[in-house]
C-alpha cells in the first residue's frame, strides 16, 4: 500500500496556502506582459511559471511516498485505554523506586541509572509463592502435584538466592530483623530439595514442609525489596539533578498522560513497535463503549496525543471490549462465509491500560474467562499505586427529602478519611456561598467516618419565597446546598471533597384532624405533641358517651367538618375509638373518599374497648388493613421488633445503622395490651410484638385508592415517653404522619396546583407529574385535555400528556420520558384555560450519573492479575511495559516493511520544475519576448 505524506518543516495546510498564494501572485504579475500575445499564450505562459513556483514552495512541506508491505500473517492486538476520570489522577504517593522505574520507561532518566533486578526477583518470588500456596489448597492433591509445585518454586528461588548472597551483609541483617522464619537462604534451597512425597502420609508432610518454605520465601522477598529501596534512596540522596527532575515530572503527570506517552511518544513507543509485526488498534473505554482512536493499518503518521481524554464517569472494563470483539468476530465470519456463530482467530491479544477500578458493567473476570476460552489473552497493564493516596472525599449524605421550614435539618455526612491522622479539617454546608453549618475536626485516617450535622432553614426559605410572583403560592421550596470538607495539603484529589445536598422545605402547615370517642392518654399526648409543633394545625374532636359532647360537634372550629370540601382540606386523620352511631352515613362516605379520592392519610388507633371490630362495610370496615382473631392473647407483649418491610422504611428509621435501628425498636417499652389481629392479604406488617411466644402485628399499613392507611393494634405509644419525654414519641409520630399523609403540591395559583415529585432525580429516571385543576367556581375541572411542557435551558424538550385520575376529580397525572442531567421546569397547558391563567410551575433537577470514580484512588492489582490468569495472559505493571512487545511476538508470523520515497529530494520533482520553466522560456522566445 502506497500513500502520500508530507513531513516537511511546513504543515500541509500552511504550505499549500502559501504555494497557492505565490502561484496566484506570479500568474497575475506575468499576465501583464502577455496582453499583446495570442489568446493561447496569454494564459499558458503565466500558468507555466506559476505552476513551477507552486512546486517550488511545496518542497517545504516535504512530500513523501510511503510504501507499506505486509509479509506473512500479522497478529491482532487491540489496545484499550481506560478513559475514566480516575485516569486523570496523579500518583505522588507511589514509592520512590517505582517512580524512578516509570521515569526510566518514560525516557525521563537514562537507562542504567536504576537497577530493577532486585525488584524483579522479589516480584517473581511473590508470584511463585502465591501460585504455590494456591496449588497447595486444591483438593485431592497427589504426590506428583506437590513435587511439581516444589520444582516450579525452586526454579525461581535459586536465582533469587544468588542475588541475595550478593547483597551487603548489613542489608541482609537489617532485613532479617523483621522476619519470623529462622530458615536461612542456603538452608531454604536444601529444605526444598529434600521435600519428597510417595504415599498419603508423606504427601501430607510434604504439603506442610512446602507451606513452611513459602513463609521463608516471603522473608527473602522482603529483604530483596529492602535492598532495592535502599539503593533507590542512596540514588535520591546523591543530589543528582536529573533524578530530582524525573521525580518532579512524575508527580505532575497523570495516569492518562503516562499511558499516552508510553503508546506514542517515548523512544520505544509501544504503538510503533507493535505495528511492525501486528495489526494494532487503539481504543478508549468510555463508560460502556469503546471508541476507536488509532488503526495501525490506516494511520499514516503516529500522532503525539490520543484524540480522547479521561472524562468517563464510570469504569467498565467489560462492555466496550465485548462489543468490539463481537464486531471483529462477525466481520471475519462474514468474510469467510462461515456460520453465524462468532469466529475469533487465536492470534489475538487484548492489552488493557487501566487502574483496574471497575465499578460498572458485567464482571471483567468472567469476560476474561470467556475470551480466554476463545484464544484471546488479556495483558493488563496497571497504572497507579497499589495503596490509596492521602485523600478526603464526601461519599454520601443521609438526610430527609422533605422538611418543614421551621424544622432543623438533621443528617449525616459520610466521609472517606485517608489523610494522616491529626490534621485539622473543616466540614461545612453552604447555601449560595453562605456557610450555614460547619464543624472543626481532625483527620483520623480510619476510612469511612460519619459526621452528623444540624441547621435551621427558616430564614433561607423566607428569602427564597420572597422572589416568587405574589399570585403563585409556594407550598414547598427546593433548597440546593453543598456539603463539603476543606481541601488539605498533599491531598490527592480535591474534586471529590463535596456533594450536592438537595431537599424540599414545606412552607405551609400540615392539617390534622384527631377524632376520638374518649379522652385517653394516647389522644392527650398526641394532641400535645402536634399542637406544640409549629408545622401542624390540629383540630381535636372528642365526642360520644361519657364525654363533654354526647353528640358530634360540627362546624369549622374544634368540630368535625360540615362539608366534604372542608374535610378534604386536611392532610391526615387520626381516628380513635369512636362509637359507630356518632357519625352519619354520608360522613363515613366522606372519610372513605378522603382516603380513596383525595389521597389523604388515616391512622386507626385501636384500643382496649375494641370498637373497630364493629365497623361494617357501610362505614369504615373496607378501609381497615386487618381482621380480628377469634381469641385474644393470654399474656402481655414482651418486646417490639421491626419486620423486614419495616426495617427498610425511612419513616421507622431512627438510627443510621440497621442493627442499631432494630435495637432501638427492641428497647422501646412494649404495650401492656394488644388487639389480636392478622393483616389482610394486600396489607403489610411494619412492627410486631412478641406475645404468647409468637410475633403479633402492632403496626399494619395498606394503600387504598390514592391514599394510605395505618392501623395500630394498641393505643399505648405514650409509653415511649418513659424517661425520654418527647425525645422519641414526638419524632416517631411526626415521621409516621408524614409517611401516611399525601405529598403536598409544590406550587399553586388560583386554578392550578402542581407537583413534580422529589426535588432531584437520578440520571435516566422519569419525573412523576401530578396536577390539580379548578374551574372559575372553585370546583374540580373535569374533562380537560392537559399537557405538561417540560423545559430545559428555556426550551421545551418534551410534552407529556396527562391523564385524568378516575378516582379524584380535577386530578391529572403523567410521567415524563427518560431524563438526562440538568435543571428542568414544568408548565401546564389545559383546554379551557389561557396560558396566562396557569402561572404555577414545577421545578426539579436531574443529577449526573452516580460515580465513585474519584473515591478509589488505588490500582486494583488483584483484579487485573485475575483477568490475566483467567485468559492465559500476563499481568504487567506500568514500568514493565517494555516487556510487552516480546510477550506478544508469538502472535504474529509476519512483519510490516515500510519505506519512503522522498519526492521533494527526487530528480523527478526538480525535473518537473525545470521542464515547466524550459517550456515557458521556449514559448516566450518564439513569441519574441526574449
Amino acid at each position: 500500500m502506497t500513500s502520500l505524506r508530507f513531513v516537511g518543516d511546513l504543515p500541509l495546510w500552511l504550505g499549500l496556502s502559501l504555494a497557492l498564494l505565490v502561484a496566484v501572485m506570479a500568474w497575475r504579475y506575468y499576465r501583464r506582459e502577455s496582453f499583446d500575445l495570442p489568446q493561447r499564450l496569454r494564459w499558458m505562459l503565466p500558468s507555466l511559471r506559476s505552476l513551477a513556483f507552486f512546486l517550488g514552495i511545496m518542497v517545504l512541506t516535504g512530500p513523501v511516498l510511503h510504501h507499506r508491505q505486509t509479509i506473512g500473517e500479522l497478529g491482532r492486538v487491540k489496545i484499550y485505554v481506560d478513559g475514566s476520570r480516575s485516569m486523570a489522577l496523579l500518583d505522588r504517593h507511589v514509592s520512590p523506586g517505582r517512580k524512578l522505574l516509570i521515569a526510566k520507561q518514560q525516557g525521563w532518566i537514562a537507562d542504567g541509572r536504576v537497577n530493577s533486578e532486585l525488584l524483579d526477583q522479589a516480584s517473581e518470588l511473590a508470584d511463585a509463592r502465591a501460585k504455590t500456596m494456591t496449588g497447595l489448597q486444591k483438593e485431592g492433591l497427589s504426590a506428583a502435584d506437590v513435587l511439581s509445585l516444589r520444582d516450579k518454586l525452586l526454579a525461581i528461588v535459586e536465582p533469587a538466592i544468588a542475588s541475595f548472597d550478593n547483597m551487603p551483609i548489613g542489608t541482609r541483617t537489617n532485613g532479617e530483623a523483621n522476619i519470623n522464619s529462622p530458615v536461612q537462604p542456603d538452608q531454604l534451597i536444601v529444605d526444598l530439595k529434600a521435600i519428597a512425597a510417595t504415599d498419603v502420609p508423606t504427601t501430607a508432610a510434604a504439603v506442610n514442609q512446602l507451606t513452611t518454605a513459602c513463609l521463608a520465601v516471603q522473608s527473602i522477598e522482603q529483604q530483596l525489596l529492602a535492598a532495592f529501596n535502599a539503593d533507590v534512596q542512596r540514588l535520591i540522596d546523591s543530589g543528582d539533578e536529573s533524578i530530582q527532575a524525573a521525580l518532579a515530572i512524575f508527580d505532575e503527570t497523570p495516569r492518562w498522560r503516562r499511558a499516552e506517552r508510553s503508546l506514542l511518544e517515548t523512544e520505544a513507543a509501544l504503538f510503533d513497535e507493535l505495528r511492525q509485526h501486528h495489526n494494532v488498534e487503539v481504543l478508549a473505554l468510555h463508560d460502556h463503549e469503546a471508541i476507536e482512536l488509532l488503526d495501525g493499518l490506516a494511520a499514516e503518521k503516529t500522532p503525539d496525543q490520543l484524540s480522547a481524554s479521561p472524562e468517563a464517569s464510570t469504569t467498565d472494563l467489560t462492555s466496550g471490549i465485548t462489543a468490539t470483539q463481537k464486531s471483529v468476530a462477525t466481520s471475519e465470519s462474514t468474510t469467510q462465509q462461515d456460520s453465524p456463530q462468532e469466529v475469533v482467530k487465536p492470534n489475538t491479544a487484548i492489552v488493557l491500560l487501566t487502574d483496574g477500578q471497575h465499578n460498572s458493567g458485567p464482571s471483567p473476570i468472567q469476560t476474561a474467562r470467556v475470551l480466554g476460552g476463545q484464544g484471546i489473552s488479556f495483558f493488563p497493564v496497571s497504572l497507579g499505586a497499589t495503596n490509596h493516596a492521602p485523600d478526603m472525599a464526601v461519599t454520601g449524605l443521609e438526610h430527609p427529602q422533605m422538611v418543614f421550614k421551621k424544622d432543623r435539618v438533621r443528617g449525616t455526612m459520610i466521609v472517606r478519611d485517608l489523610m494522616p491522622a491529626g490534621q485539622p479539617m473543616l466540614a461545612r454546608i453552604e447555601h449560595q456561598g453562605e456557610v450555614i453549618w460547619q464543624e472543626q475536626l481532625l483527620t483520623q485516617n480510619t476510612g469511612e467516618r460519619r459526621i452528623d450535622f444540624e441547621f435551621g432553614i427558616e430564614k433561607i426559605v423566607e428569602q427564597i419565597g420572597s422572589q416568587f410572583a405574589s399570585k403563585v403560592t409556594r407550598h414547598a421550596v427546593a433548597l440546593n446546598m453543598t456539603a463539603s470538607v476543606s481541601p488539605l495539603q498533599n491531598e490527592a484529589e480535591t474534586e471529590n471533597n463535596q456533594q450536592p445536598l438537595r431537599f424540599a422545605a414545606v412552607t405551609q402547615n400540615h392539617r390534622m384532624l384527631i377524632l376520638d370517642g374518649r379522652s385517653r392518654w394516647e389522644t392527650r399526648y398526641l394532641r400535645n405533641a402536634f399542637e406544640r409543633d409549629s408545622q401542624w394545625d390540629v383540630t381535636v374532636v372528642i365526642a360520644g358517651p361519657g364525654t363533654d359532647d354526647e353528640t358530634l360537634p360540627r362546624g369549622e372550629k374544634d368540630a368535625f367538618p360540615e362539608t366534604r370540601e372542608q374535610l378534604f382540606g386536611y392532610d391526615i386523620i387520626i381516628y380513635g375509638e369512636v362509637v359507630t352511631e356518632l357519625l352519619a352515613e354520608h360522613e363515613y362516605k366522606w372519610i372513605r373518599e378522603f382516603v380513596e379520592t383525595r389521597g389523604g392519610g388515616i391512622v386507626f388507633l385501636d384500643g382496649q374497648r375494641g370498637r373497630m371490630k364493629n365497623f361494617t362495610e357501610q362505614n369504615l370496615a373496607r378501609l381497615l388493613p386487618v381482621e380480628w382473631q377469634a381469641s385474644g392473647f393470654s399474656s402481655e407483649p414482651t418486646k417490639l421488633q421491626l419486620t423486614e418491610k419495616g426495617s427498610r422504611l425511612p419513616a421507622l428509621t431512627f438510627e443510621a445503622e440497621q442493627t442499631a435501628n432494630e435495637r432501638f425498636w427492641n428497647e422501646l417499652p412494649p404495650p401492656h395490651t394488644l388487639n389480636a389481629v392478622t393483616a389482610v392479604p394486600d396489607a403489610e406488617v411494619l412492627v410486631e410484638a412478641m406475645v404468647d411466644g409468637a410475633a403479633a402485628p402492632v403496626m399494619v399499613t395498606r394503600n387504598y385508592g390514592s391514599g394510605r392507611i395505618l392501623y395500630l393494634a394498641s393505643d399505648e405509644t405514650w409509653r415511649w415517653r418513659y424517661k425520654a419525654a418527647d425525645t422519641y414519641h414526638q419524632r416517631i409520630w411526626n415521621q409516621i404522619a408524614r409517611y401516611v399523609m399525601p405529598r403536598p403540591f409544590a406550587t399553586s395559583d388560583e386554578f392550578l396546583a402542581i407537583d413534580t415529585g422529589p426535588v432531584s432525580y437520578q440520571n435516566g429516571d422519569t419525573a412523576n407529574i401530578r396536577i390539580q385543576l379548578k374551574g372559575l367556581d372553585g370546583k374540580p375541572a373535569v374533562g380537560s385535555t392537559v399537557d405538561a411542557l417540560v423545559w430545559k435551558n428555556e426550551r421545551i424538550v418534551s410534552t407529556v400528556s396527562l391523564s385524568a385520575d378516575p378516582d379524584v376529580p380535577g386530578m391529572y397525572r403523567g410521567n415524563s420520558g427518560t431524563l438526562g442531567e440538568g435543571e428542568y421546569e414544568v408548565s401546564i397547558r389545559a383546554s379551557g384555560f389561557s396560558q396566562e391563567a396557569l402561572k404555577a410551575r414545577g421545578n426539579f433537577v436531574v443529577l449526573p450519573p452516580e460515580s465513585n470514580e474519584l473515591e478509589q484512588t488505588a490500582c486494583n492489582e488483584e483484579l487485573l492479575k485475575q483477568m490475566a490468569a483467567e485468559s492465559g495472559g500476563v499481568y504487567l505493571r506500568e514500568e514493565q511495559l517494555g516487556r510487552l512487545a516480546k510477550l506478544l511476538s508469538p502472535l504474529s508470523s509476519g512483519r510490516v516493511v515500510e519505506s519512503d520515497t522522498l519526492l521533494w529530494q527526487s530528480y523527478w520533482w526538480f525535473a518537473a520544475m525545470i521542464v515547466l520553466l524550459t517550456m515557458e522560456w521556449f514559448l516566450r522566445k518564439r513569441a519574441g519576448l526574449l
